[in-house]
């Protein structure tokens, strides 16, 4: 009588061994045990890539296959974290691309949008001491190529856009770009952040409407005292820092996978994720923000 071939098929272990590892080096960063930028670990996607072709091809096949995957996926995950908490400058890059500037007058514009497409590295925007120019930047690269600048002006109105051609992305990392807004014009900001540390600083600055989205890392966003707009921020890994000034009534719908929320005593829990100052309805200052992360901390703080 011919043997029963078994054709059970395996889960796969890779992805929750991938996904817990993140939760650990998180963990340990947050408590001071393990200094590493993040934006390193996204260098390493090419071995997210042979792990998940060799668990398609072995893991799910058979017990000894899968077991393979496993230690493999295992020994490779301890390993990064072993390399990356001894030399965390390990995977930066080795050569500059040298540093590019941006400086548009104001010329009578009112009203600016604003689009950023960032890969990884540190972002830092902020206001302009000296208003006579509407934007100002400067942009430390991490290679040779060079981001995509556009400005279109017309009545009194712009509109910018700075990033990279999605051929350039693979090869373009570690930039840090420091941005500085005219407080003379009214913003429209859309900011994709790929990887890394995100300092958002719209103080004294007039916004008209903020999205912002992040991939991994940590992101702090601080919200002026003055405007009435809305804005949302989601997330993928890692943790948000939202500061919203005393003077500033706020909505705040919270909406958050894996990770915790915390809350100052000023916000009322209206339930289901929604979170509200007492001034809302009588204060004109006042933002209705939504939040949605998918894995990591969500912080509100008044100042």
């Amino acid at each position: 009588m011919e043997e029963k071939r078994d054709h059970r098929r395996y889960p796969s272990l890779v992805w929750p061994i991938v996904l817990i590892t993140a939760g650990v080096m998180f963990l340990l960063s947050n408590l001071g045990v393990l200094e590493v930028d993040f934006w390193q670990l996204w260098r390493l996607w090419p071995v997210l890539l042979i792990l998940g072709g060799l668990d398609i091809i072995l893991g799910r096949r058979s017990f000894v296959g899968n077991l393979v995957v496993v230690t493999l996926t295992v020994a490779i995950m301890t390993g990064m974290v072993i390399l990356l908490a001894a030399a965390p400058d390990y995977l930066a890059p080795s050569t500059s691309g040298g540093v590019e500037s941006i400086d548009e007058p104001l010329d009578g514009i009112e009203r600016a949008d604003l689009d950023i497409d960032f890969i990884a590295g540190k972002l830092e925007i902020g206001r302009q001491r000296d208003s006579s120019s509407l934007i100002t930047g400067q942009l430390e690269l991490s290679t040779r190529h060079e981001p995509i600048w556009k400005i279109n002006r017309k009545s009194g109105q712009a509109i910018m856009s700075l990033g990279y051609e999605r051929t350039t992305w693979a090869q373009t990392w570690h930039d840090e770009w420091n941005l500085d807004l005219s407080p003379r014009a009214l913003y429209a900001l859309e900011l994709d952040i790929g990887a890394g540390e995100a300092t958002i600083d719209l103080t004294g600055l007039h916004i008209q409407g903020l999205n912002v989205s992040t991939g991994a890392g940590q992101s702090t966003i601080i919200f002026p005292v003055e405007g009435d707009f809305s804005a949302a921020i989601t997330g993928g890994v890692g943790r948000l820092v939202v500061k919203i000034p005393e003077g500033m009534a706020a909505r705040v719908q919270v909406n958050h996978g894996i990770g915790g929320v915390n809350i100052p005593s000023r916000f009322e829990d209206r339930g289901h994720g929604q979170y509200q100052t007492h001034d809302w309805d009588t204060n004109e200052n006042r933002v209705d923000l939504e939040i949605e992360i998918g894995v990591g901390e969500v912080v509100l703080q008044g100042f």
